[in-house]
């Protein structure tokens, strides 16, 4: 688990792990274990990643909330797949996002670190450092 954190990238400006990617993690476990299903639909994500953002935005000093980033990186490293009716051309477009993505499927490497009932709070604690 610890390892897989710190293995997230890092906010260039400043050396720390960049928050989105925690959010994300921590917006996608929520959504895994409320819907006891490893396929998420976008709109809850986005709903779901935005009052994550909220709940912790004093943590961190970026106010930049745009899922559109860590959500491609979690595609390229292949924690997660995107089901889209067409290519996405813009990862930063919410509107985009909605409108191309059908489903995103949560793969096995992430599904092993939800299980972990101490997963959320090492997240929370890793936030801001």
């Amino acid at each position: 688990m610890k390892d897989f954190i710190d293995n997230l990238n890092r906010d260039k400006a400043r050396g720390n792990i960049a928050p989105h990617q925690i959010i994300l993690l921590l917006s996608l476990q929520k959504l895994y274990l409320e819907n006891k299903s490893h396929i998420i639909h976008i709109s809850d994500l986005m709903d779901t990643f935005s009052s994550v953002w909220e709940e912790h935005q004093n943590s961190f000093k970026t106010k930049n909330s745009n899922l559109g980033m860590p959500l491609k990186v979690f595609v390229n490293k292949d924690y997660i797949e995107i089901k889209v009716k067409v290519e996405i051309n813009d990862f930063r477009s919410k509107t985009e996002l909605k409108s191309k993505v059908t489903r995103i499927v949560v793969n096995r490497v992430l599904l092993r670190l939800f299980k972990n009932t101490e997963f959320s709070a090492f997240l929370k604690k890793r936030i801001s450092n």
